[in-house]
């Protein structure tokens, strides 16, 4: 019995000495962490140029109150979120990097680039995908580095993949909702609706509230000639209403707002957005 304890307490002495090798690896240099590809910090970006083969170029700008807006014909509100991943690009750090002037540039389709994000005055130029590690050429200044491949995704997105998902700001306030068949208002401190029998105030409530907090499942360009039943939103310190158009009720409810080229996929749920009933058995869930 006492050697089969010697035994045990050797087992476990080894294999606390092996954790404690592989751990701290005595006698190894620690490879140092390579440094980000730009001195830039993503959170003090300003203004990001892509340009790509497959779509228009696009430039999307931070505002004094740090929101994004894509500078389009007609401005529109940015996903802080999605434009968040593709800042993230210039805190990247690089698997491997070479001194670009021994680098085949053409070769390696950097000179001209397949693809660039120029963030502020920094420019990355993308190149060709290496075949073996599945990373990204990138080229920054005079250094060719190989990231992960994931960013080019990104980069060749269309715009509607960068515009904020929410139909409005957050904190915006609605004074007036007009939908098909229903009309409701803000009036003498109350909320006020033309349906009868008179709905509930906590369900006009509810009603307005889905409308402030609504938020699409994802955008899609608009077709110019396709038109629907007309949806008006007025904001509070607004003089004129938000114009939608209902392009599709089943199996999802599709909105789009023609003054801005895009249409949002709102799910199978929004019928609450135009029914007052709707609206209250969401309330009650």
């Amino acid at each position: 019995m006492r050697s089969r304890v010697i035994v045990n307490l050797l087992l476990v002495a080894g294999i606390v000495l092996l954790g404690l090798i592989t751990r701290y690896e005595p006698g190894l240099e620690k490879t140092p962490e390579a440094a980000p590809i730009t001195a830039l910090k993503s959170a003090r970006i300003h203004r990001v140029h892509l340009n790509r083969p497959l779509r228009d170029d696009l430039v999307l700008r931070r505002d004094s109150d740090s929101a994004w807006t894509l500078e389009r014909p007609v401005p529109l509100p940015g996903d802080k979120q999605k434009i968040g991943m593709l800042t993230r690009l210039v805190e990247e750090r690089p698997v491997r990097s070479y001194a670009a002037a021994g680098m085949d540039l053409e070769a390696l389709h950097l000179d001209p680039p397949y693809a660039s994000a120029i963030f502020d005055d920094t420019a990355i130029e993308f190149g060709s995908l290496d075949p073996i590690d599945q990373l990204r050429y990138v080229r920054v200044n005079d250094t060719v580095h190989l990231i992960p491949a994931n960013y080019l995704a990104l980069i060749e997105a269309g715009f509607t993949q960068f515009v904020r998902l929410r139909l409005f700001d957050p904190g915006a306030r609605i004074a007036a909702i007009r939908v098909p068949g229903l009309s409701v208002a803000q009036a003498d401190g109350g909320w006020h609706s033309d349906a009868t029998p008179a709905p509930e105030a906590a369900v006009l409530r509810q009603f307005v509230a889905l409308w402030e907090e609504a938020s699409a499942l994802g955008i899609q360009p608009a077709d110019p000639e396709q038109a629907g039943e007309p949806v008006e939103i007025r904001l509070q310190g607004e003089s004129t209403a938000a114009q939608f158009q209902i392009i599709q009720r089943q199996p999802e409810l599709i909105l789009s707002r023609p003054a801005w080229g895009i249409q949002y996929r709102m799910g199978n749920r929004s019928e609450a957005l135009l029914d007052l009933d709707a609206a209250s058995a969401d309330l009650k869930d």
